[in-house]
């Protein structure tokens, strides 16, 4: 069966379309297209009526792409920003009518979920040998960031934390380009911010990092437009350290018109790229993580895997 997956984050609506089997599933299609809900949630605690704009033309947009691959099915699943919106039923509504789509709403548990079984399924299909300890998830959003710790047969922890880059920006507002008075507040903010993730942390001990697609796949394109080649295939793609601080340093230092014209990084990612960068290093270095794999997948890939099992 042919299925479609509407993941409709904070910054970016993600449309995959994909041709399910019992085992495996073809990705027939992929694009994103950037709703940048996040602005104005924190001060208004709802979406406005442009934000509402962008989404109805996302969404049409995505109707005609599915119509020309005979989708049997739509799923469209919307996260933080709508989750927390106080006009949510108002903004749904308007969907319906708009476009006939009916959105699922799902809370940060779920998200969570659905994360973990997109980058386990990545993890064993593209990893020759098994991860013999366990590995931290992290996917970065818009809205609110998840952590998940895995081993090689279950979820041992998750957790979604409202620390979106979107809100980040929002709450410790920084300058740009960034400064260090910038990133020691940070630091400290996620610091105080993440005490369930690092307890976790301390009772399972991961030494790798997965970063779940997103701007994970932005540090990829970024590290071979501007260092080398890498080695990789359609799940994921193993990262030296050595690389992503050859383009943490880098960036850093860029304002944002600069920021646009960096090598592999697509304008649609410059506004969140610094902050973006600096949660990622915070992880690595708090909890002295030895390894990082980008896995290729996110939400929209759990939803397919899942739907894929009841096939089988």
């Amino acid at each position: 069966m042919r299925l479609a997956v509407i993941d409709m984050g904070t910054n970016t609506f993600n449309l995959i379309i994909s041709e399910l089997h019992q085992n495996q599933f073809e990705i027939l299609f992929s694009t994103k297209e950037p709703v940048k809900l996040g602005q104005k949630l924190k001060t208004l605690h709802r979406i406005d009526s442009q934000g509402i704009q962008r989404i109805i033309q996302v969404l049409k947009k995505y109707l005609n792409i599915v119509e020309e691959y005979s989708v049997k099915e739509i799923i469209a699943l919307a996260t933080s920003s709508i989750r927390t919106a106080q006009n949510q039923q108002e903004v749904l509504d308007i969907i319906k009518q708009e476009t006939g789509i009916q959105v699922h709403v799902i809370d940060g548990d779920r998200e969570a979920e659905l994360i973990y079984l997109a980058n386990k399924y990545a993890i064993d299909t593209c990893i020759n040998q098994s991860l013999d300890t366990p590995y931290l998830i992290m996917d970065i959003g818009g809205g609110s960031t998840e952590f998940i710790i895995s081993n090689n047969d279950n979820c041992l922890w998750k957790k979604s934390f409202l620390l979106g880059m979107a809100r980040l920006i929002d709450e410790l507002k920084p300058q740009d380009p960034i400064t260090q008075q910038d990133i020691d507040k940070t630091y400290n903010y996620l610091n105080s911010h993440l005490q369930e993730l690092a307890e976790s942390v301390s009772r399972y001990s991961p030494k790798i990092l997965v970063g779940s697609s997103g701007v994970f796949d932005s540090i990829v394109e970024m590290i071979e437009a501007n260092i080398h080649p890498l080695h990789k295939n359609s799940s994921c793609c193993k990262i030296d350290l050595k690389d992503f601080y050859t383009i943490f340093n880098q960036i850093l230092p860029l304002p944002y018109q600069d920021r646009l014209q960096y090598k592999g990084l697509i304008p649609m990612r410059a506004d969140m790229i610094t902050m973006s960068l600096l949660i990622i290093d915070y992880v690595l270095k708090t909890y002295k993580i030895e390894e990082l794999i980008v896995s290729f997948y996110s939400l929209k890939e759990g939803v397919i895997i899942e739907k894929m099992k009841y096939l089988s």
